[in-house]
């Protein structure tokens, strides 16, 4: 049995000072040259290797880095971190669902395929907490809670490192797929200011009308200062407000009840398909003081306030969901959310007469989510019922504890061995609030379905309060054996409270064939350790039946009773094994590649069950004592997959019309397969759910939602005056596949879309832009009909490029 801690153990240990991730990465060369460094030997350190002399072309695995410009110059919707990066990265995918529940507050992305919590996510070299909400509704990242993005200000970002490679030996659960590191910016001085406005311009075709709609107004600004001479301050905050959209074709009413209330309706656009109504303020800041040459105090925070909404499914006039006294002609509910993300970090670092680099930090993240619906009712009440309710609120935090050592060691090889050692002790909480009483009561009416519409609430026996640690300790060497080649080994051990140990290792190599040509590889096992709120997330949703009906689920936490009667068992660990190998290449004509090859292979991947119900289910959970549970579903590790692919990135920069061209091309393709899965519990299989836990739609998620392969074609041309940036991306064809019918399935083709962003420099300080993205007003293919809903939602949100045709802007910005 995998042994576990007790906290007082725990502690002992983080006293000791077995506690970190990596040293601290986010100086930029220009801190350095102000004389903010420590010591002469400390240099810039990209994510995926502690040796600081090494940078992005001499990196053993695939690394990209992208500069703040990068960000900014890209063409992308309303200054979002995730859509920037969509628009950047191959391997990245941020889909922008609706009728998705939380996933249209909380953007989940990926990266080569796997899902959004397979990514870890650093600021600064540290770990980032994930968010509160389980993104139940979503197709892609279904039943994860990523990290949030968007919560973070571009303005604050001086570049984002992405690490394409297992890393958890190096850096801890999560790293399955990669690493994103945000580097903040550590100006002492100057700062900028950007005002732009944009909105979404097309023709819809389902309707017949050109549509504006979308608007957008984002805010940003950035100021560096002196903390004397020895220290600085940077500051940011973003505001952006964007109004919503809607996609939804004209509603045909076939499979309700054709009553005349009900089809008067025909003909009108009754559903919501788009983005919501969003408000955003996000506040960082990054700061550093020098006690004296050899010791330095650091911290730096983020702050995002965000109210959102989110749209359900309609309900019509004459049903079980609806009280006509109230909602005579049928209503939308509202998911209106309050999402409140913080982050603080403390450290301190140093160097000893004997070059022994040392880090010590602490920090605390956590995420509230407080739900709310509106424009909805409980129909059991009737007409004493609310139409707004607070359903529940969900709050995770985590604490760290970290220690980092580090120091070259001659053994009289070619060079010193870069030797790191450190740990962490991290601490996670998971609490859940109970919703108002009206949001989940029965009511007199029985003819009426329970609880708000939209989800019904949380009761006081539902609520949750989960915590758990986890104590890590890791040693870290890479050295170079000879002129040509260079060798790196990491080795990680943690042990977590609630389901044991997990022992990860990685081997990294490069051999320089020539000065322009090398060859890199990597192996290493990794891990994920179930997150909290799927073990313990307690929700209701309306989903569909096998009828294609509407019905109300429940998300159970593994250890409620009714899981438990249903199969359900204590979650595992996701282990992993990565192989990457690749060819570099870096020419003194400007041109460069990386062409690197994948292989990934996961065991006990954690899905969410499809929906466990049924008259057989119903009788069984009624005479267990749960009446009023129509629909279950759980978290569950039930399947092993495997994912290959390939990363292709070109570059090449030369001197153009007195100016500078950059071209760039970069190509993903990934393929992911189910190589097993589990097969049901018997009691299951006695009440005729099934074979498996997960069926088509679930298996469709993890193998075919997202696109097989993405292609970007970029070029950049800047001077003085003028910044040129055009793009054009291909998006590989998706599939979506329902579970109500055999032939409810669909291929969705492959699309292209194009970005286009002009810049002029009235000034040293003060410039103009323009642009827009997909400015072909491009649109994926529309679902056929046993698919699109009765004509409501006639395209799918799993297209990569969207459902809001084209957007266009303009930004003024100033720099001081």
């Amino acid at each position: 049995m995998p042994k576990k801690l007790s906290y007082s153990s725990a502690y002992v240990l983080s006293v000791l000072g077995l506690c970190s991730i990596m040293p601290r990465i986010g100086y930029s060369q220009e801190t350095e040259k102000k004389g903010f460094f420590l010591f002469e030997l400390e240099e810039i350190k990209i994510v995926g290797s502690r040796n600081g002399r090494r940078g992005e072309n001499e990196s053993l695995a695939p690394v990209d880095v992208f500069q703040a410009s990068s960000l900014y110059d890209g063409g992308t919707l309303s200054g979002e971190l995730g859509q920037s990066l969509n628009s950047l990265v191959p391997s990245f995918n941020l889909p922008r669902q609706s009728n998705s529940d939380f996933a249209d507050l909380v953007r989940p992305a990926q990266l080569r395929g796997l899902n959004p919590d397979q990514v870890l996510v650093l600021v600064n070299g540290k770990r980032r907490h994930t968010t509160a909400s389980i993104t139940s509704e979503s197709k892609l990242g279904r039943g994860t809670s990523p990290v949030d993005l968007n919560s973070i200000p571009t303005s604050a970002i001086e570049r984002i490192e992405i690490l394409r490679d297992g890393a958890a030996a190096q850096y801890g659960s999560d790293a399955i797929a990669g690493v994103i590191n945000v580097v903040l910016k550590d100006s002492a001085f100057g700062g900028s200011m950007t005002a732009t406005y944009g909105q979404h311009s097309t023709e819809f075709d389902p309707t017949g009308e050109r549509v504006n709609d979308g608007e957008t107004v984002l805010m940003t600004s950035n100021i560096g200062f002196n903390l004397g001479d020895k220290g600085f301050l940077n500051l940011s905050l973003d505001y952006r407000n964007r109004e919503s959209t809607n996609r939804a074709g004209l509603d045909e009413v076939l499979f309700e009840q054709q009553t005349p209330a009900n089809l008067a309706l025909q003909g009108q656009q009754n559903y919501r398909l788009g983005d919501g109504n969003m408000d955003d303020y996000n506040f960082a800041y990054n700061s550093g003081y020098r006690l004296r040459e050899d010791m330095e105090l650091y911290s730096f925070g983020t702050y995002s306030h965000r109210v959102g909404e989110g749209a359900n499914f309609f309900r019509y006039p004459d049903g079980s969901q609806n009280v006509r006294e109230i909602y005579d002609s049928g209503f939308v509910p509202t998911t209106d959310a309050t999402i409140d993300d913080y982050s603080l970090v403390f450290g301190t670092k140093g160097q000893t007469t004997d070059k022994l680099n040392w880090e010590l930090s602490v920090a605390y993240g956590q995420n509230n989510f407080d739900w709310d619906i509106t424009n909805s009712l409980n129909a059991s009440l009737g007409v004493d019922s609310p139409t707004s309710f607070n359903v529940a609120e969900y709050e995770y935090s985590q604490w760290t504890l970290n220690t980092d050592l580090s120091k070259n060691i001659d053994i009289g090889l070619r060079e010193p061995v870069h030797f790191a050692f450190g740990g962490e002790y991290r601490d996670e909480s998971f609490e859940t609030t109970a919703g108002d009483r009206a949001s989940y009561i029965a009511g007199s009416d029985t003819s009426k379905e329970i609880g708000v519409q939209g989800g019904p609430g949380l009761s006081p026996q539902d609520r949750v309060d989960q915590r758990r640690y986890a104590v890590s300790v890791y040693i870290d060497a890479e050295t170079e054996l000879s002129d040509k080649l260079s060798m790196g080994v990491a080795a990680r051990y943690e042990d977590y409270s609630n389901f044991g140990d997990t022992y990860n290792g990685k081997l990294s190599a490069r051999y320089q064939f020539t000065p322009a040509l090398a060859w890199r590889a990597t192996l290493s096992s990794g891990f994920r350790a179930p997150s909290l709120s799927q073990s313990f997330f307690r929700g209701a949703a309306t989903s569909f039946d096998e009828n294609g009906e509407l019905e109300v689920v429940q998300n159970l936490p593994v250890n409620h009773p009714a899981a438990l009667a249903l199969g359900a068992v204590d979650l595992e660990p996701e282990e992993s094994i990565n192989y990457n190998m690749g060819l570099v290449g870096n020419f003194d004509s400007g041109f460069s590649f990386a062409v690197d090859f994948y292989y990934i292979e996961i065991e006990d991947r954690i899905a969410l069950s499809e929906n466990i119900g049924g008259d057989a289910v119903r009788e069984y959970l009624t005479d267990l004592g749960f009446p009023n549970i129509a629909a279950v579903r759980f978290f569950t590790n039930v399947a092993d997959t495997q994912t290959e692919g390939v990363d292709v990135v070109t570059k090449y920069k030369t001197d153009f019309y007195n100016g500078q061209l950059m071209l760039s091309g970069a190509y993903n393709h990934s393929k992911t397969e189910i190589i097993s899965l589990d097969a049901n519990p018997d009691i299951l299989d006695n009440l005729g759910v099934g074979e498996v836990l997960i069926g088509v739609e679930e298996q469709n998620t993890l193998v075919s939602a997202a696109p097989e392969n993405k292609l970007i074609l970029s070029s950049t041309w800047t001077n003085e005056d003028w910044t040129l940036m055009a793009r054009a991306s291909r998006f590989g064809s998706v599939k979506r596949v329902f579970s109500f019918d055999p032939d409810a399935q669909q291929r969705f083709g492959a699309e292209w879309i194009a970005d286009l962003h002009v810049q002029y420099n009235l000034s040293e300080q003060l410039s103009f832009a323009v642009g827009g993205n997909n400015i072909f007003d491009n649109y994926p293919d529309e679902s056929q009909p046993l698919l699109n809903l009765s004509g409501n939602l006639i395209y799918d949100v799993i297209s990569p490029i969207g459902v809001n045709g084209a957007f266009y802007y303009s930004r003024v910005s100033y720099d001081f």
